[in-house]
């Protein structure tokens, strides 16, 4: 039951990360996003670290780098996924990419009870929901957002492995090594293009904030992993569309449609199920 206290509160923390970074973040590139949101918090999670005294990644590091680069892309993607839309097709794809962990989990024997697949299935179905923005009269989907998309859920479903696996020494310690993976690869990008420096950083505003949010979530997600099976714990981390669509309605007073309001019931009773299991 730790373990799913765990994975829902990464869901909340990453869903609010969502939420104040798509609001501080409009005009500015993913890069300069990266670079105002991935330092801060690194350094939040070294101090963390450094204050925990826990063991050392070891040996793990290389699959933490993998998870910083994959994690990367994911981001990356996402954002690119969103720039040429439809959003009302581009998040529910990226919603699905849950299903990654999950699939790696069964295959690596850590098979959940028949309920807590129904509960699991459930959820999805509901974050798949709750992520569908109204669609556009007219509207048509860019086979290259679509594609972004896919790379978005592959990338960040495939980081969630690779967190749960270097994790397993010292979650703290993978988080840090993962972040610093990010850091570096945002400055590498921002340097390859100096003359977009100035304009990435400048006014950060709130933004920082979503990076504090982001590595808590990662770090929650990280430990949750390493008490409870990786496929319950994946699919339970990764129902923030739903946080950040209720935030929205709840801050910003955006209506829901039918679909998101179902989304986010469903979302609710699947998680009941998978709690009443196990």
């Amino acid at each position: 039951m730790t373990a799913i206290v765990l994975a829902l509160l990464a869901s909340v923390a990453w869903g609010t990360s969502d939420f104040v970074g798509g609001r501080a973040s409009q005009g500015r590139a993913v890069a300069g996003v990266m670079i105002l949101t991935r330092p801060v918090a690194l350094v939040a999670v070294a101090l963390v670290a450094l204050l925990g005294g826990g063991e050392l990644v070891g040996d793990r590091w290389p699959v933490a780098v993998a998870s910083g680069l994959a994690l990367f892309v994911g981001i990356v993607a996402l954002y690119r996924a969103l720039a040429i839309g439809p959003m009302s097709v581009v998040a529910p794809i990226f919603a699905t990419g849950a299903i990654v962990p999950v699939l790696w989990g069964i295959v690596d024997g850590e098979a959940p009870t028949a309920w807590t697949f129904v509960g699991l299935a459930v959820a999805v179905a509901g974050s798949i929901l709750a992520a569908r923005a109204p669609s556009v009269a007219g509207e048509r989907p860019d086979p290259r957002g679509l594609a972004f998309a896919v790379v978005a859920a592959v990338g960040i479903g495939l980081g969630l492995v690779l967190t749960d696996r270097a994790a397993e020494h010292d979650a703290v310690s993978a988080i840090v090594v993962e972040r610093a993976t990010e850091v570096v690869l945002a400055a590498l990008v921002l340097l390859a293009r100096p003359s977009r420096i100035p304009a990435a950083v400048r006014r950060p505003g709130i933004l920082p904030l979503a990076g504090v949010l982001d590595v808590t979530a990662s770090l929650l997600f990280a430990i949750a992993s390493r008490t409870g099976l990786l496929p319950v714990v994946s699919v339970l981390s990764s129902l923030y569309p739903v946080v950040t669509v209720l935030l929205a309605r709840a801050l910003l007073d955006e209506r829901l449609s039918r679909a998101q309001t179902g989304g986010a019931v469903l979302t609710l009773v699947g998680v009941a199920v998978v709690a009443a299991a196990g």
